[in-house]
């Protein structure tokens, strides 16, 4: 599920992050343009070697915080900040015309005949002008970064049965805006200028 609130001005940043638990996994992202959500869902383990089963969830969380973004404003500039240096090692490479996927990630055509989603990554990455990626280091107060790990949990407890599917949709536009007016805040106050010395 994807919802939109009130974007904050300025440069497009999308944060993201993902919760992984056996073969349960969910993403979440929350962008300036105002989009944000988590999909959480069963990832078979024969899909991906646990030793990278984690950074491939990041990944996710990078390409579906794009998609709507990207949907929503195309061709402008766009910053993801993520917290997995796994990941960004492969969004590095893959930007430069790599093609190394994270070990085990099986890059077989999916049921209906769908594009694996971090191949679809690799594409975007390669191919979309403006896009950079920044590693934001997490749990330090960072009100996106924080506000995308609260999402990608939520999602994992709506899997476990913790929180019903209902309470997700609430939270979700809920969270997104304050973490969006808490960015709002913190872009403005770094922005001032210093006072001058008597």
């Amino acid at each position: 599920m994807h919802d939109q609130v009130k974007p904050v001005a300025g440069p497009i940043v999308v944060a993201t992050d993902a919760s992984v638990a056996s073969e349960l996994a969910s993403c979440g992202y929350v962008a300036t343009t105002g989009h944000s959500g988590v999909r959480a869902h069963l990832h078979p383990r024969r899909l991906t070697q646990s030793s990278t089963r984690v950074v491939v969830h990041e990944l996710r969380a990078v390409y579906w915080g794009l998609n709507a973004v990207l949907t929503a404003a195309p061709g402008r500039p766009v910053e993801v900040r993520c917290d997995s240096l796994g990941a960004l090692h492969f969004l590095a490479q893959w930007a430069q015309g790599g093609s190394d996927m994270p070990a085990g990630y099986d890059t077989e055509l999916r049921s209906e005949g769908r594009t694996p989603t971090l191949l679809k990554l690799q594409m975007i990455a390669e191919y979309t002008p403006g896009l950079t990626f920044v590693h934001e280091k997490a749990h330090v107060g960072h009100p996106l970064n924080e506000a995308a790990d609260s999402l990608a949990k939520l999602g994992l407890r709506c899997l476990r049965g913790i929180v019903p599917a209902s309470e997700v949709s609430r939270h979700v536009p809920l969270w997104a805006t304050n973490a969006l007016d808490a960015y709002a805040r913190s872009t403005r106050s770094s922005s001032r200028p210093a006072p001058s010395s008597p």
